[in-house]
């Protein structure tokens, strides 16, 4: 992906604050919270310096909050129909970020990171939970 230097710097060092974040917070709604901050700072840089991967890790990154927050909110509500959040998924989450980071970092695409995060989040779905508790998907 081409950006300039200084927006890559702006977006590695972002990521790797959340990553920090994320590590040092107790709660999943509060590590969620600080991943949001990744897709903000996508399209905040997006504004400036447009690139179609940059695009496509603003959209995977949102979608990844989105299916992880809702089930979070289903769980609070009591409606999590036997769907829980498997163990040791904002820690893959994580080390995801950090791959995705080291991809920009390194001039790398960043498709493999993505993956992770979109299968994570799967597992917070009826069959991707399933999926999980079948083997299917691991969380590393």
């Amino acid at each position: 992906m081409k950006l300039s230097p200084e927006m890559q710097k702006s977006f590695t060092d972002e990521i790797r604050f959340v990553i920090e974040r994320m590590k040092n917070a107790s709660e999943n709604t509060e590590k969620l919270y600080f991943f949001s901050a990744v897709y903000a700072q996508a399209l905040r840089i997006i504004n400036f310096e447009y690139h179609p991967e940059l695009l496509f890790i603003y959209q995977i990154t949102q979608l990844v909050y989105g299916m992880l927050n809702g089930r979070i909110s289903a769980i609070k509500m009591g409606q999590e129909g036997g769907i829980s959040i498997p163990d040791g998924l904002f820690d893959s989450l994580e080390g995801a970020l950090e791959e995705l980071a080291d991809n920009i970092s390194n001039g790398k695409e960043s498709y493999s990171a993505l993956q992770k995060m979109v299968n994570l989040a799967y597992t917070t779905t009826g069959n991707g939970y399933y999926m999980y508790l079948r083997g299917a998907i691991k969380l590393k």
